[in-house]
Parts: structure tokens; sequence; C-alpha cells
């Protein structure tokens, strides 16, 4: 039997590999607000939380990323009925839902923004991004998604762009490609009757663009020779567990987040 989804993860390293310069450049960015002691925020909706949970709350996580996810844009694993997937879709599609979520959270000068969005396309991403750049113009905006689709594909927010286009507008913006596809599934598998698409490689893409730019962020840090909080394995017996001392720097940076001195107060 034909099996040949493996190399598909091919596609994933060869294009982050290739995107090392900005990856580097990010992570410098996050470093310059890490050891300042403030927070990398960063948004998805949808699948896309997944890379949320896997930069701010996994083995190995670094203190300062703070997580902007909104149960009812994230919330669909129920599948069907009162929290299930025709919901979860119809609120992403509500446009103003970023300036709501943006209200909750005060951002400092230098502060940047990550939105994860696999297609660059969801009405719910691409207006959170239009609404932190224009709130706060110099701060970085980081928008992880796919270059072909978000490039290519036609807009649906009422604004005519997609990530890629408020990244492209936006002073200090990076587009990192989460290198799927055009339409994410990566193989096509034919059948008697009818062909099936199947293997979507965003979240794998996402996935591995968040640990590059953990590992990066941290060797930035280590080379200024800050030293930094990160989150040790609790299941190793050898391992010395710092999960206590991790939360609490957590809890004193999230606390900026509801309460910051040095707020940078948005352009109304």
């Amino acid at each position: 039997m034909e099996f040949v989804f493996p190399h598909q993860l091919d596609r994933i390293r060869d294009g982050i590999l290739a995107q090392k310069a900005i990856l580097g450049e990010v992570a410098a960015r996050f470093a310059d607000t890490i050891a300042g002691g403030g927070l990398v925020h960063i948004y998805a909706n949808g699948h896309s939380r997944i890379a949320v949970e896997e930069l701010c709350v996994r083995m190995g996580a670094l203190t300062g990323f703070h997580p902007l996810l909104s149960h009812a844009l994230a919330n669909f694993t129920d599948v069907v009925g009162a929290d299930g997937l025709r919901l979860n879709q119809a609120i992403e599609k509500v446009e103003g839902l970023g300036a709501k979520i943006l209200d909750e959270f005060e951002f400092a000068a230098g502060e940047p923004l990550i939105v994860v969005s696999a297609t660059g396309q969801t009405q719910a991403a691409v207006d959170i991004a239009l609404e932190f750049n224009r709130r706060y113009p110099q701060n970085p905006l980081v928008a992880i998604t796919s270059l072909e689709q978000s490039r290519d594909a036609a807009p649906k927010h009422s604004s005519e762009k997609t990530l890629y286009h408020v990244v492209q507008q936006a002073k200090n913006g990076y587009l990192i490609d989460n290198c799927m596809p055009s339409g994410d599934v990566s193989i096509t598998v034919e059948g008697r009757e009818q062909a099936y698409k199947v293997c979507p490689l965003s979240s794998i893409g996402a996935l591995a663009v968040v640990h590059s730019l953990n590992e990066l962020t941290i060797r930035e840090l280590a080379r200024r020779g800050q030293k930094h909080l990160v989150l040790q394995n609790m299941h190793v017996g050898e391992t010395h567990v710092n999960y206590e001392e991790w939360l609490a720097d957590q809890r004193r940076r999230y606390a900026k987040a509801l309460s910051n001195p040095a707020r940078l107060a948005p352009i109304p």
C-alpha cells in the first residue's frame, strides 16, 4: 500500500530553514521584550490555537509569551452541539471582535503581537491584526500564516485585506510562512468512486515555526548573557522542576497585560 505523508514533512523543514533570517530577526525582537520584563502576545482562532498552547504553556516554554485566546473563537472540540463547529465558524466571521479583545489588555511600547492563521483569510484574525496595527503602529506585528494562500486568495474581511496585506502595510510587520500549500491538504488519495484530499500541513507548519522561534529566542537571550526561566520537564525524575518559579514569573508578567504602569496609550 502506498504511504507518502511523512515525505510531506520535508516541505515544512525546507520552508522553515529557508526563513532563518526572518526568524532570527523576529526572535531578536522577542528577546528585546522578554529581557525587559515584557510580553510577547499571541492570538489565534480555530485550529490555530494549538500554536498558542505550544508557545505559552509547554515543556521548554519561555516565560513572557502571553496567550490571547477567546473561548468563543477557539473552542469547537465538541464538534456538534452548543460548542460545535458551526457556531465557531460563524463567530470567527464577525468583524469588530479584534477591538473587543484588545480592549481587555494593555500593551507596552515594543511589545509584539503574533497572529496565527492557517490561511490568513479568516475575518477574526485579519480583524485583530488590523486593529492592533492601527492602535500601536510602532509595535511589531508578526503573522504566522500561509504565504501562498494569504497572498493569492481572495480576502474575506470587509477591508479587502488578508494577513499578508496587513503585514505588508505595517511599519514593523513580519510574515512567517507556515509552508502549507494553498488549500492546506497535502495528499490526494484516489478511490474507486472519488478522490479524497487529506493530511493538512498548517498546524504542523505553525508548530515548527513557534518552536523555531522558541529556540532562537532563548539562544539570543543566552548570547546576551540574559538568564531566563524555561519550563522544565515535570515527568522525568532526574530533571530539576522549576514549575513554581516559572509560574511566578508568568504571574508577574501577565499582571502587566491587565494593568501596566508603562502602558502605551492606543491611538483612538
